[in-house]
């Protein structure tokens, strides 16, 4: 019969890579120094976003990590991973908003397709726009010239009326 503590870390091994199948990205943090309520509070906050926080054994992490040994050396001390389901840089943003409060949190590194992002480049994402800003940004550019081809078109017709009233308005005298 096997042990309890093996069989749970096989069971928190199996859900921790199932969890990083199905992320786009995640972020590794140490979390030590925070109250089960602050980290209850990142959870929820995360929530939100259609992201989660998931604590992580040592042992589990070096085992899932050990091909990628620049995450495999940053696993020391408490440990845990933020999934990314949708949107990394509203993520990021949560979490660095988080530290400003709850500077015991530190963001180890992150991954991103294949890429790990430093602690910098994921302060970087922090304060970019979010996608909604970003897209409506994009239709703004795409609406401009649009509307100063219709403003100018307008013009030019409101000149051509002018005129034409001119001639008829010296016509009648």
């Amino acid at each position: 019969m096997e042990k309890l503590g093996l069989i749970i870390k096989k069971e928190t091994e199996s859900a921790l890579k199932d969890k990083l199948e199905v992320a786009d990205s995640f972020l590794m943090i140490k979390y030590s120094g925070l109250s089960a309520s602050e980290l209850n509070q990142l959870r929820s906050s995360l929530s939100e976003i259609d992201s989660s926080f998931m604590v992580m054994k040592n042992s589990v992490g070096k085992r899932i990590f050990k091909s990628s040994k620049d995450l495999f050396s940053l696993i020391e001390g408490p440990c845990g991973l933020i999934f990314v389901n949708k949107d990394l840089i509203a993520t990021s943003r949560i979490v660095n908003k988080f530290i400003k409060n709850n500077p015991a949190l530190e963001v180890k590194a992150g991954f991103l397709k294949n890429r790990i992002l430093t602690t910098k480049e994921i302060e970087s994402l922090s304060k970019i726009h979010s996608l909604s800003a970003l897209q409506s940004q994009v239709v703004g550019g795409l609406k401009s010239p649009i509307f100063g081809l219709i403003f100018g078109l307008k013009n030019v017709l409101n000149k051509l009326v002018w005129v034409l009233e001119q001639i008829k308005a010296k016509g009648k005298k």
